[in-house]
């Protein structure tokens, strides 16, 4: 995984680029600022008017624009952007107002019709790019926030009227003092499976959040790789056996401590692990194998499932990404817990991929460096500075 560091906050380099709409009919000023945006890691689109502008609002997405209030042609800036606000509000598409006059009344004017921000001409550089990274990054934080609400209301919805119509039947079927049946044991071990995925939808959203909004930072200390692996795989002993998998661990010696944090790296193989028992088929066997190799330290999980088709690997560490691969005992998912590996190998200065393997199953891997690169501190998930 690599990363881009500009200014301020880290980006990997693989994330999708934030979109700017410069308007503004001076040709000098609309080239300067595309120059010095897409330095900073924008994608720039430009328009000399509100009708241009107004087109390619028609045909894209954008996550700011930047919007002369003095425009030619019969359409003027603080048009447009009533124009704009009677669609899309401040908080889904931030527009900063740049103008050559510092009167007043047009600064109220165009906070008041909805700008996020006024700057005036002549302006330094540096400034408007600093007010674009803070709109963008507050427009991302919205959107982490809309996700997690929408995720939130869809994927807890149906186990907690399970829950209930659950412990309603055994209300109702189960009389004082008397001994459980069997069916009312069967549907309170529901219950409990119930309430242990719901659990874990909010864990893990709570976690995504987390990492996008930059608020995870790690605890690094020196730590035993190799502890942390036999104790993911001890936790995933049981789940094993009761599918009838065979876990297995090969351990290469002489692993080195690296500076880590312990407990987020044994989410990272709980849940790699984990997934590898959850995908295959009973009377197979799951291989954790640990060795270090390059100046890093590898651990993978090979598994004699079905593998990956190319279009699952493309989306594979995507949040809320459907693949075409079903559970082989009927388990669920939420969708999130190989986007916040993918996350957390990250804020490791590490890498996280698979491939399948020649004969059957895929191989899922982690590479964490044993000394990392010096990095610039930063956030995963918020906008390039």
């Amino acid at each position: 995984m690599s990363y881009a560091v500009v200014d301020g906050p880290a980006e990997r380099s693989d994330a999708p680029k934030r979109t700017v709409l410069v308007v503004d009919d001076d040709d000098g000023l609309r080239a300067g600022l595309a120059i010095g945006l897409r330095r900073d890691g924008y994608a720039v689109q430009l328009a000399a008017d509100a009708s241009e502008a107004m087109d390619k609002l028609a045909h894209a997405d954008f996550d700011l624009i930047l919007l002369d209030l003095h425009l030619p042609g019969t359409i003027d800036g603080l048009s447009l952007l009533n124009t704009i606000r009677a669609e899309r509000s401040p908080l889904n598409l931030p527009v900063i107002i740049i103008s050559g006059s510092a009167d007043s009344d047009n600064i109220v004017t165009a906070l008041r019709d909805g700008a996020n921000d006024y700057v005036v001409k002549p302006f330094d550089a540096a400034t408007v790019r600093a007010r674009v990274r803070t709109q963008i990054t507050l427009k991302a934080l919205k959107d982490v926030n809309d996700h997690f609400l929408r995720a939130a209301s869809h994927d807890l919805k149906k186990p907690i009227m399970l829950m209930l119509d659950v412990a309603n039947q055994v209300r109702a079927q189960a009389a004082t003092g008397s001994p459980m049946s069997a069916d009312d044991q069967s549907a309170l071990d529901l219950l409990i499976d119930t309430g242990k995925y719901m659990q874990q939808i909010i864990s893990e959203l709570l976690d995504m959040g987390a990492i996008r909004a930059g608020r995870i930072h790690l605890q690094k200390q020196p730590t035993d790789f190799g502890a942390i692996v036999r104790q993911a795989v001890a936790h995933n002993l049981g789940y094993a056996h009761g599918k009838f998998i065979e876990l297995e661990l090969k351990f290469s010696p002489g692993i080195p401590h690296i500076l880590a944090d312990e407990l987020r790296l044994l989410q990272v193989l709980d849940n790699l692990i984990g997934n590898a028992i959850k995908f295959s088929p009973a009377k197979t066997r799951v291989m954790v194998s640990t060795f270090a190799e390059h100046g890093e330290i590898v651990c993978e999980i090979i598994d004699e499932g079905p593998g990956l088709s190319g279009e699952d690997q493309k989306q594979l560490f995507q949040p809320y990404r459907a693949l075409s691969n079903k559970p082989t005992g009927n388990e669920q998912s939420t969708g999130l817990g190989l986007a916040i590996c993918k996350e957390l190998v990250g804020l490791h200065q590490g890498d996280i991929g698979v491939r399948n393997n020649s004969e059957r199953g895929a191989t899922f891997w982690i590479r964490i460096p044993i000394k990392p690169p010096t990095m610039a501190a930063g956030r995963l998930g918020l906008p390039p500075a």
